[in-house]
């Protein structure tokens, strides 16, 4: 014996609108389920973004830049006024053989960051040095610009 519920409030069931399809929004269909299904295997490279910190001492600012597998030839630090640039071009791995990737994250290609320093910097006396893969800059402030100790005088 079959058994049939029946709601005592039954509404009218509310339409939900129908989604119209052309070829545009099939195509984006297919190659977002695409992406979805294979975006762990293949993966464009993506652009090369030089991570940095910009610290400061009583006498200096301190810029380190992380720029594995570049060496100092690859970059260019400019400093002009309160800003400094750095520039550099990661290069993709130079290999006879045709590659055909299944992963690729290992990002290459050119990049450039501008850094407005917050204090005015002695540009003579700028020291640029690379170890590790690491640049580091060493921007001794002018002489206002540096903190003072101010002695305090016991008054009686």
């Amino acid at each position: 014996m079959a058994m049939t519920l029946v709601r005592r409030d039954a509404r009218p069931m509310e339409l939900t609108p129908f989604r119209t399809w052309s070829p545009f929004t099939l195509v984006d269909e297919v190659n977002r389920l695409f992406e979805e299904a294979f975006s762990d295997l293949v993966r464009p490279a993506a652009a090369y973004v030089a991570p940095a910190d910009l610290y400061e001492t009583d006498e200096a600012l301190i810029l380190e830049m992380a720029v594995p597998g570049m060496t100092p030839e690859d970059l260019e630090v400019s400093l002009e006024g309160n800003k400094l640039t750095i520039r550099g071009q990661v290069k993709p791995v130079a290999d006879e053989r045709v590659r055909r990737y299944y992963l690729q994250e290992m990002a290459h290609g050119s990049f450039v960051r501008t850094f407005t320093l917050p204090v005015e910097v002695d540009a003579s006396g700028v020291k640029a040095e690379f170890r590790n893969g690491i640049l580091r800059l060493t921007l001794p402030k002018v002489a206002e610009a540096r903190a003072r100790r101010i002695p305090i005088e016991v008054v009686q």
